[in-house]
């Protein structure tokens, strides 16, 4: 009989390999998961900021869009439109109502060159689907009877000798069979009338979809309008209300809560792009967008009351927009807007919707 081995040196060894690893595995989870829970953390800050602005812009956005949607805009509007339409009216009430003209002009320029961005784009993309449609399949046909040629060589055949009846020989040409693999002209009008409207689809849909511009387009296209000459109705409707509710947003942040985006050309915004600093979303550089337009405004109202300071009319109480300006607002009427704001708009006139600009 053989004698078994005896077992009792193998387990302990056994067990303390075990016992190391298990060692090793707890001295290893507190490091693993502070770094997870710092990681989380970081996520959920980062994603509640996000979520603020998102709640910040869908105020300015609300503000702004019950200011254009008012039924004193609508009043405005239709009073300027249809003055500028009629032709039979007294001196003076042309002479008033060109005060307008400005910020029609430049509104109907806006929109003009906003619809012909899409339309150029739209129409690229409509030719591209159809020159693709059409020049594949006549690629693909030339490399194959290319391919067919270089791969089979047929001989001619040899023109025959019919006699006739003066004993003259005339030579016959073998007659060219038509080749079957020809389309009809049937189906090359039915591949050509796919092909275009497919590339018409095409164009309509991505001019309709693809190509629509934000509301941030919008928003910055409207910013520039309490800039113009003359009189203003945005500057009038749509300028109070987003003052207050920047002055609203001042007065919980603190500051402005989005970090300011430099202009593409500029060293900071190379030295940005090459570092890994934070890049501005969507939501900020909308945001960004809908300060410049209250700077704008508040523009507008210094430039108004120096106005007013020139023709010694400070008493009289005046809308902002209503006071018609010689020449566009310039450039360097310089605006601290985070301050500014505090001393421009009162709350109650604001919200009462009869905001008069104050000292």
């Amino acid at each position: 009989m053989g004698l078994r081995p005896s077992r009792k040196s193998t387990q302990p060894r056994h067990k303390e390999a075990n016992d190391a690893k298990n060692i090793e595995s707890t001295s290893e989870t507190p490091s693993s998961s502070a770094a997870a829970a710092v990681e989380s953390s970081t996520e959920t800050l980062q994603r509640d900021a996000w979520t603020a602005r998102g709640k910040l812009l869908i105020k300015f956005h609300d503000a702004i869009s019950r200011a254009l949607n008012s039924p004193e805009m609508k009043q405005k509007c239709y009073e300027v439109a249809s003055s500028m339409s009629s032709e039979d009216e007294s001196e003076k009430s042309s002479l008033a109502n060109h005060d307008y003209d400005a910020e029609a002009t430049l509104i109907v320029q806006n929109k003009h060159k906003r619809d012909n961005d899409v339309r150029d784009k739209a129409v690229a993309v409509g030719f591209f689907t159809f020159f693709l449609l059409r020049g594949v399949p006549m690629v693909r046909n030339v490399v194959s009877r290319r391919m067919a040629s270089a791969s089979r060589y047929k001989f001619e055949s040899a023109p025959q000798q019919v006699k006739g009846l003066n004993s003259s020989t005339i030579l016959q040409q073998p007659t060219q069979q038509p080749d079957s693999g020809s389309p009809s002209r049937l189906r090359q009008f039915l591949r050509l009338t796919l092909d275009v409207t497919v590339s018409a689809a095409m164009t309509v849909l991505s001019g309709t979809f693809l190509f629509t511009p934000r509301p941030s387009a919008y928003i910055e296209d409207m910013s520039k309008l309490p800039l113009v000459e003359g009189k203003s109705v945005y500057a009038e409707v749509v300028c109070p209300p987003l003052l207050n509710e920047y002055k609203r947003t001042m007065q919980q942040y603190g500051r402005w809560p989005v970090m300011s985006s430099p202009p593409p050309s500029s060293a900071t915004a190379v030295a940005a792009t090459s570092s890994n600093s934070p890049t501005l979303t969507q939501e900020d550089v909308s945001l960004n967008i809908i300060r410049k337009f209250a700077e704008n405004c508040s523009k507008r109202a210094k430039y108004e009351r120096a106005i007013l300071e020139e023709q010694n009319a400070l008493d009289e109480q005046k809308k902002m927009g209503t006071v018609s300006i010689p020449r566009p607002v310039p450039e360097d009427v310089k605006v601290n807007i985070d301050e500014d704001v505090f001393f421009l708009i009162d709350d109650d006139a604001a919200d009462d919707g009869s905001t008069t600009c104050i000292e």
